[in-house]
């Protein structure tokens, strides 16, 4: 019997979906490699008036508690937006039974390429009107939540490497303390969690490919995939032919050969349908 599980969360027909068709056969394919169960939640852990009112994100600090997963010696927690390269490593691989397994938001793909992708996130979204938080640097990100101390890393919890019999309390700890902001510029659960796991300094970090985010891969790398259509562009797609889509399928596949988990997340859930399937397991990292 395998003694690690990968573990996500799918609720609503929309996201269970889309999970079920472009993601989970990749992560089927990983975690046969790699000796993993596969265990995908489409029902709430918590049904009470707290979960409802608040992102069903938040639920992931609850998986440690679920009855089926105390036979597991480690336990893989990710974000269903995220798609698994099958030619990843074992992400368990070097992570200590007492340490959080996790990627430093803040360092993918690299330090330096991260605060100069992050500048040019928030002048996109500032031209296109979204509502974002300026979290300049790791301290500030801990501290617009309300959150003391002068951390120099983030953890970013899409992707975390745990053991339930040393960290249930901790996850379980940060869902009854701490309350949602209310909207997505805050992260959900994200802030607090990096906070406490800073705190009690469980972290080890991880490869940066382990979690690395579409939506900075995209504008930092990508940004023409940003553009509004141009007039060759509209007046080709009234005959059926779609260039932009083409590039865009380029774009992704390349991102998701050169990583391991490729994060989807925010408005680009939908976009993990441009990974190209027929080429994904010619080519290895």
């Amino acid at each position: 019997m395998p003694s690690k599980a990968i573990v996500t969360l799918t609720l609503g027909k929309e996201y269970e979906s889309m999970f079920a068709k472009y993601c989970q056969p990749l992560w089927s394919q990983y975690a046969q490699k790699h000796g993993f169960d596969l265990i995908v939640f489409t029902q709430p852990l918590d049904i009470s008036d707290c979960a409802q009112s608040r992102s069903p994100a938040w639920q992931k600090c609850l998986i440690l508690s679920e009855p089926r997963l105390q036979q597991y010696e480690r336990v893989v927690w990710v974000d269903a937006d995220i798609a698994i390269n099958p030619q990843s490593p074992d992400i368990t691989e070097g992570v200590p039974l007492n340490k959080i397994g996790a990627v430093d938001e803040f360092s993918a793909p690299n330090t330096k390429d991260y605060q100069l992708g992050l500048e040019k996130l928030y002048r996109f979204w500032a031209e296109q009107g979204i509502n974002y938080i300026d979290n300049s640097s790791p301290t500030v990100f801990h501290n617009n939540f309300g959150l003391e101390g002068t951390f120099q890393s983030v953890v970013q919890t899409g992707v975390l490497v745990l053991t339930p019999s040393t960290h249930r309390e901790l996850l379980e700890y940060v869902y009854q303390t701490y309350e949602d902001k209310g909207s997505s510029e805050w992260n959900y659960e994200m802030r607090p969690l990096s906070y406490e796991i800073l705190t009690h300094n469980l972290e080890y970090w991880l490869s940066p490919q382990f979690n690395i985010p579409w939506p900075f891969l995209k504008t930092f790398y990508y940004p023409f995939l940003n553009r509004p259509l141009n007039r060759l562009e509209r007046g080709l797609r009234k005959f059926g032919f779609k260039p932009r889509e083409t590039l865009f399928s380029q774009c992704v596949t390349t991102a998701f050969l050169n990583n391991y988990f490729l994060h989807f997340a925010g408005n680009t859930t939908n976009e993990v349908k441009y990974i190209d399937s027929t080429i994904t397991s010619i080519f290895e990292i």
